[in-house]
């Protein structure tokens, strides 16, 4: 009985030290690559983005902007007094800028106004880009999408991350050089 009860055992052992999982054939199925995620991440946060600025235009009856191609809508209305700025020019301007709710983040008059030598990436890609669209004598609304305003960081208490900013450009003039 003992024999039979060992064997029993044995045979029992044997056949499921076999069943490991060495012997499950892997599957096709691999992790995502990190980049892959990130990607995919950036993807979905720049259509919120654009949900988010497409819902302001709306609201505020902007249909009219224009869209360049990195995602920067913008009007721009008056007479040009000049002709449109280019990369290594300074420009002095006078503008507000806001949030999408209408919270005021920063501001420039015609006393104290920012000049910009532009190209330079003193100010966030978005401003300088949208000013190459602006001639002295005309004003601009401009909105900026996060990714080429203040972007993940965004800029201390003032302006959250992932913030798009809409520039209202007043005045632009060239400063004597």
């Amino acid at each position: 009985m003992h024999k039979i009860f060992f064997l029993a055992w044995l045979i029992f052992l044997s056949l499921t030290s076999c069943l490991t999982r060495n012997d499950v054939p892997p599957t096709t199925e691999q992790a995502p690559d990190k980049k892959q995620i990130f990607e995919h991440a950036n993807k979905l946060s720049a259509a919120h983005n654009e949900l988010q600025i497409e819902g302001y235009v709306r609201r505020n009856g902007l249909d009219s902007m224009l869209t360049d191609g990195r995602g920067i809508h913008y009007k721009v209305w008056g007479k040009a007094l000049g002709p449109l700025p280019k990369e290594g020019i300074q420009v002095a301007i006078a503008y507000t800028a806001e949030l999408l709710d209408g919270t005021r983040c920063d501001e420039a008059d015609t006393i104290a106004p920012l000049e910009i030598i532009l190209g330079k990436r003193k100010q966030t890609v978005g401003l300088e880009e949208l000013l190459l669209h602006v001639a002295p004598g005309q004003e601009a609304i401009g909105i900026v999408p996060p990714h080429l305003a203040y972007g993940i960081a965004g800029r201390g208490n003032e302006i959250p991350p992932h913030a798009s900013i809409v520039y209202h450009i007043t005045w632009l003039r060239y400063p004597k050089q």
